[in-house]
């Protein structure tokens, strides 16, 4: 084990203290229960408590979750103290919000999307508002104990909301989730009616983990799809910060499973096992019960095989454990029966007196019966039709493992569905499509078949690397990267706007002789939206523009790309200036004619005019703005990522064919726009701030940052979502710097 120096939570450079460790997810590691009036209380092995001992053992955390049972208002406190010597934090769920939250939305909403069971989707409202008020609960309970400064470490689909309550309510805080189910292709995804509320939930967080590359993938696409934000292959840029994204395939627990080998109990029930199984060869199967472990699919296959090679039946024993699980819900009791009636119509059809071909535990083994089947068995048959990860798989390569005393190594292949996560990591199995009935009987007659040299060398080579993905390791490597993520956002340059800054913001707003305002439209002042012309102004922004230019000795400018007839339109009765095309045509605040920039070259206009005519023509889903001195080709309701692939290929022939002309590219928010050169707002800002002792200017793409250089250091700067190194602050949304506005005028208004 790694000794408390090496623990990710450790001190690090340029800290002056370690951050105290909180780990969350819906269950605590504990089983709860009351007794004749006793409460008894037993810790969980295996599964994230064994995962998370080694970190405890270099720095102990402590665990929020509900405790797996309801607990009565009058013992609730004895329950708190009781789970407190062992660093336990409950939060307590009665029953209604066990089944509307984790039956109702965890368990028949979210589990069978991201599964890709999309027929099995119930998503019902009232159990989507109490998933909200239970997150909510969870995150309520971090907020009050967890101390200043903490690192969060959420885990899994139930709390999915979590992260993002914790971000609003503390900045101060590290925050990391990992999610240990798939997330489904954007295409499966877009299907849930809550998409955005889940995604906004998990981008409150610092770093982002999942099991495998396609689910990173996904994730990424997601964003694009459902929110606009592109990403890059380890992060996305929101609201401010970089969320990390990565990649870490969980493991098991490899000390807590030799231990269970070499358990004498173990040995003797392997013996056993022998004296039972003698002269048939035994193939294992352990699932617990779930639609998406392919238990009746991995029966049809081992059916197809036999009506190939009918002498199998007395010469192999498909064993098949069955855990219990939800067998209150329809479904699971309906698969139930089916794997009962496939059971039933193997053994009539192919057993005979003394033989069962199929052979079906329905309930759960001890840790050394597992154990035991594992080093027995011949092949191992894991052919889930979508998985997280399935441990299960792992635990068997690694029983099968030269471990001394337990006789001969090797005697088992592993067949493993391309659909399970460990098969990104155990390449070396039988890889299979356990929708492909004749591909699995293959497949499974392979394994059988296989040469022992073979065997060997494929079992090896997957023990290996079984042990690198032990739990301890898993969990250390996350959270080291999770702290280098909240470590580079917390040390850039830019900082968010605090509670602090806007009181001193409008504290000097307040004591200014004259007071200017530099404010761009879309994205800063108004949310970006699919249609520009939908942008329109909301009555709460138009009331409160015109209550700041209304103010004696202030003035208000928005600074826009858009077109002039736009702004006029819908600002021009404010009292508001206004600038237009990004600084070629501007208007001042008591109305009159436009002013535009002279002495311009458009000679540029006509040629790219039909190169993105052209363009617009080809990418269903965009449009051709035309603007005096301008062009712009929006691609906000074109198809994510073609749209955003054609922009990249359009931005390279812009540049060449703009080559040693006067017009420049502008990349901004999911749109193109080639203006003439020597045509930005900085020009227009620096004309209007002489005697002006107090200035801020606010603003969210690349054509603003020409603003905040035209402006003196001590002018206020402030940038929407993204840092950029020209703006002293950021600020995550336009809703933001409404409340921001609203708090200036405020401020502004009170009585000396």
């Amino acid at each position: 084990m790694s000794q408390p120096s090496e623990s990710p939570i450790a001190e690090s450079p340029g800290r002056t203290s370690p951050r105290p460790l909180w780990i969350a997810s819906n269950r605590l590691p504990v089983s709860l229960g009351f007794a004749d009036g006793e409460l008894h209380a037993t810790r969980s092995s295996g599964g994230l408590a064994a995962a998370l001992q080694g970190v405890a053992e270099g720095a102990p955390f402590d665990w929020v979750g509900w405790p797996g049972c309801p607990v009565p208002e009058d013992r609730r406190d004895e329950v708190r103290e009781r789970l407190a010597e062992e660093r336990l934090v409950p939060v307590f769920l009665d029953e209604e919000d066990e089944e509307l939250y984790y039956h109702g939305i965890a368990n028949q909403a979210i589990w069978p999307l991201f599964h890709y069971f999309v027929d099995k989707v119930d998503f019902q409202e009232r159990a989507w508002q109490r998933y909200v008020e239970v997150n909510q609960r969870f995150a309520d309970t971090i907020l009050g104990a967890a101390p200043e400064g903490a690192r969060i470490w959420i885990h899994d689909f139930h709390l999915m909301l979590v992260p993002r309550l914790l971000r609003q309510a503390r900045p101060d805080l590290e925050i990391g989730f990992f999610l240990h189910i798939p997330f489904p292709s954007s295409e499966i995804y877009r299907l849930l009616p809550a998409r955005e509320d889940l995604l906004l939930g998990v981008l409150g967080c610092d770093y982002v983990g999942f099991h495998t590359h396609d689910y990173a993938r996904h994730f990424r696409s997601a964003c694009l799809r459902v929110l606009g934000l592109a990403a890059e292959h380890d992060g996305v840029r929101f609201e401010g910060r970089r969320v990390g994204i990565g990649v870490h395939p969980i493991g098991i627990d490899v000390q807590g499973f030799e231990r269970t080998l070499t358990a004498p109990r173990t040995s003797s029930l392997v013996e056993e096992l022998k004296d039972r199984y003698r002269g048939r060869r035994l193939i294992l199967g352990v699932e617990r019960l779930d639609y998406t472990k392919g238990v009746a699919h991995k029966l049809r296959a081992f059916e197809r095989v036999l009506e190939r090679r009918p002498e199998l039946a007395s010469e192999v024993a498909l064993l098949q454990v069955i855990v219990p699980s939800r067998l209150k819900n329809p479904d699971y009791a309906a698969l139930k029966r089916e794997i009962d009636e496939c059971v039933g119509r193997l053994n009539g059809r192919y057993g005979s007196p003394g033989v069962t071909p199929v052979e079906y535990m329905h309930r759960s083994v001890d840790p050394e019966q597992l154990a035991a089947l594992y080093r027995f068995a011949d092949v191992c048959l894991v052919t889930p039709v979508r998985d997280g990860m399935n441990l299960v798989a792992q635990e068997f390569v690694l029983c099968q493992d030269e471990i001394e005393g337990l006789g001969d190594p090797w005697r088992g292949m592993l067949v493993l569905s391309e659909f399970a996560g460990a098969a990104h990591v155990l390449a070396r199995a039988l890889l299979v499509n356990p929708w492909n009935l004749e591909q699995s009987a293959d497949l499974l007659e392979d394994a059988l078949d296989m040469p022992p040299d073979e065997r060997a060398e494929r079992m090896r080579t997957m023990a290996d690397q079984v042990r690198a993905l032990e739990c301890t390791t898993w969990a250390r490597h996350f959270l080291d990267r999770q702290w280098a993520a909240a470590d580079a956002n917390q040390s850039h340059a830019v900082v968010a706007l605090g509670r602090d800054d806007e009181a001193e913001l409008c504290e000097s707003f307040a004591r200014a002789a004259k007071r200017v305002l530099f404010l761009d439209y879309d994205g800063t002042l108004r949310e970006i939206v699919r249609s520009p012309e939908d942008a329109v102004p909301s009555a709460e922004l138009l009331e409160v523009l015109a209550g700041l230019s209304a103010l004696p000795h202030t003035e208000v400018h928005v600074v826009s790309g858009r077109h002039r007839r736009d702004l006029e339109q819908w600002l021009g009765g404010l009292g508001v200036a206004l600038c237009a095309e990004h600084g070629f045509a501007w208007r001042s605040r008591d109305g009159g004619e436009w002013e535009e920039n002279p002495g311009i070259d458009l000679s540029w206009i006509p040629r790219v005019r039909s190169l993105l005519s052209g363009v617009t023509d080809e990418v269903p889903g965009t449009r051709l703005e035309v603007k005096p001195c301008a062009l712009a080709w929006h691609y906000r309701m074109a198809d994510p990522d073609y749209g955003a692939w054609r922009a990249r290929e359009l931005h390279s022939q812009l540049q060449h064919n703009l080559a040693n002309l006067p017009a420049e590219i502008v990349h901004g928010h999911r749109v193109i726009e080639v203006r003439a050169a020597g045509v930005h707002k900085g020009g227009y800002v620096a004309r209007q701030i002489d005697g002006a002792d107090w200035v801020l200017c606010v603003g969210d793409d690349r054509t603003d940052l020409d603003m905040y250089r035209a402006l003196p250091p001590e002018a206020h700067t402030i940038h929407v979502g993204v840092s950029v190194a020209d703006a002293r602050f950021t600020i995550p949304s336009p809703a933001r710097v409404r409340g921001l506005l609203r708090k200036l005028l405020e401020a502004a208004s009170k009585p000396a």
